[in-house]
Formats: structure tokens, C-alpha cells, sequence
């Protein structure tokens, strides 16, 4: 006995035999009806309920009020589910194994975490992380934040720090939530002068505002103080400004804030609207253009 452990077969020969009970009436004990196409999948009660605790409980509370079949099986309906979502979640449960990409894996991540399947969690954040691209990191960041993944929202801001201007010009930038924007606006390494992060945060404004039906200074509200005015050049500053008296949707006292650090020089580096970016561009104003091209002429003279 002292020599007993444990040996386990082929992974893959086991889940193609349990692959083929997945969705099938055979010995089947419960039926689930999913989503509005009213899509019936059948589940058998000792495989779902030892590997799932919130399968185990719901067929628990199951009572005798509760739809029957002429077998006595238990009809659950999922109406907020995606049949081809419930049907991966089912497979991983007999299985240990699922098929991902880029338009699943949100969807079975959301599943997973209302399913409390921790390993498929995981393997959905392991599938963003080793996927991401400058179409996918803003959906990864906001499921990342979504569920509160700190080790995948840290590899997705690294992803934009080093890809910063093409995560800007992707067709996802714009549908990221608020916060998700917010965390990206506070850091320190984005590759992008603060001309370009105004420019994209502007972007994200003017979309938002279309869908949302608000206004751009509304919608703006919780992600423009993340832009650092005070690092615009001083004339690029001057015409954001007499933009913003046009179309407002920068505060003015961002705006006042900015002149009054260019005035004093300020360079706080504790104060983080003052800190420059890994693509701050040093400032090379209208003043110093002119200063350099009249000294040329003397030059020349």
C-alpha cells in the first residue's frame, strides 16, 4: 500500500468519450430550454452537479412544482443564455476541454464566472493573454476589469503601453467603458503624445455621445481629467482652447490649470498631470519656430 499512486490515462481519449454525452437524451435526467431560440439541451444530473456547485444546487431546489418531462426529468429554462455559449460551458463540464476565439471567449468567460468554473475562467484569461492584439486588448482589459483580474488588466495596459497609438486607431477603443479608458489615461508609459491621447479620448467622446444620446461634455466627465493639458505644447494648448469655446466639453479650469503650470514651469513630478508620458514629445512652440527661423535670416544676411 505504501507504494499506491495515482495513474491516469489518456486526457484526450477521455474527453472524446465524454464528448459524446454532451447534449445527448441518452440516460438523460434533465433538459435545459436556452435562450430565445428556445433550444433544447439535454444534461444528466451526476456529471453536471459534481463538477458544477451552482448545477448541484439548482437541481436541489428543484421542486415537485417544477416542469417534468414524461421520464420525470427536470426542464430548466435559460432565456438570458446563448445556446452555442450554454453548449461550450456543458462541454467543458463533461470534458475538461473547450474550443475558444476571439468571438467566444467573452461570452464563456461572462459563463464561467456566473457558473462559478474556476478552470475555465482561467483558461479564458490564459486565452486573452496569450491572444491579445490590437483588436482584442480593449475587449480583454474591460472583461479583465469586469471580473476584476489583476494579472490580465496589467498584461493588457502593458499590451497598449508598447502599442499605444495602434490600440488608439482600433475599432474597439471607442466601445470601452469608462473605467477601462480611465485606467489606460492614468498611466505613465502610453507611447503617445498627449496631443494623440487627447485625440483618441476625443474620438471615444464623440462616439459615445452619438450612442448614448448625451452630451460630449457629459460623457466626458469621468475620463478628461486623466488628460494631462499641462504637457500640450503651449500653441497646440491655445487651440484646444479656442476649440473648446466653440464645442465645450473640457473644463475650463483643465484648460486654467494647464496655462498656469506653463506660466510657473512647473515640473512636479508627484503631481501626475504634470508627469510626461513615454511619447511626450518635448515642446517646440510657435515662439521657438519663429525665434530659430528669424535667427537663420540674420544668418543668411
Amino acid at each position: 500500500m505504501a507504494n499506491r499512486k495515482a495513474c491516469y490515462g489518456s486526457n484526450k481519449a477521455f474527453a472524446a468519450d465524454m464528448k459524446k454525452m454532451v447534449n445527448n437524451p441518452l440516460l438523460s435526467d434533465v433538459q435545459f430550454v436556452v435562450g430565445e431560440e428556445r433550444k433544447q439541451v439535454f444534461g444528466h444530473k451526476s456529471i453536471l452537479s459534481p463538477r458544477c456547485e451552482v448545477f448541484k444546487a439548482m437541481f436541489a431546489q428543484a421542486s415537485d412544482s417544477k416542469p417534468k418531462l414524461e421520464n420525470g426529468a427536470h426542464v430548466f429554462v435559460l432565456s438570458d443564455t446563448q445556446p452555442h455559449i450554454f453548449l461550450a460551458v456543458i462541454e467543458f463540464i463533461y470534458t475538461n476541454r473547450c474550443y475558444l476565439d476571439a468571438c467566444n471567449v467573452t461570452d464563456v468567460l461572462t459563463a464561467a464566472v456566473e457558473y462559478g468554473i474556476e478552470d475555465l475562467k482561467k483558461l479564458c484569461i490564459d486565452f486573452f493573454k496569450s491572444t491579445l492584439t490590437v483588436d482584442t486588448v480593449c475587449e480583454a482589459l474591460q472583461a479583465a476589469i469586469s471580473y476584476n483580474n489583476s494579472d490580465l488588466k496589467k498584461t493588457c495596459l502593458g499590451f497598449v503601453e508598447r502599442n499605444t497609438l495602434g490600440v488608439f486607431k482600433s475599432r474597439t477603443f471607442v466601445e470601452m467603458s469608462e473605467e477601462s479608458l480611465s485606467y489606460i489615461l492614468q498611466s505613465d508609459k502610453l507611447k503617445a503624445d498627449e496631443s494623440e491621447v487627447l485625440n483618441a479620448v476625443k474620438e471615444w467622446c464623440t462616439v459615445n455621445a452619438v450612442i448614448t444620446g448625451q452630451s460630449m461634455k457629459d460623457v466626458a466627465r469621468k475620463v478628461i481629467g486623466h488628460v494631462r493639458f499641462s504637457l500640450l505644447d503651449p500653441e497646440y494648448l491655445s487651440l484646444v482652447e479656442k476649440e473648446n469655446e466653440l464645442k465645450p466639453f473640457i473644463p475650463i479650469r483643465l484648460l486654467s490649470e494647464a496655462w498656469r503650470s506653463h506660466a510657473l514651469q512647473d515640473k512636479d513630478s508627484n503631481n501626475p498631470q504634470l508627469r510626461p508620458r513615454a511619447g511626450t514629445h518635448p515642446h517646440d512652440s510657435l515662439a521657438r519656430k519663429l525665434a530659430r527661423s528669424q535667427g537663420c535670416r540674420t544668418a543668411e544676411d
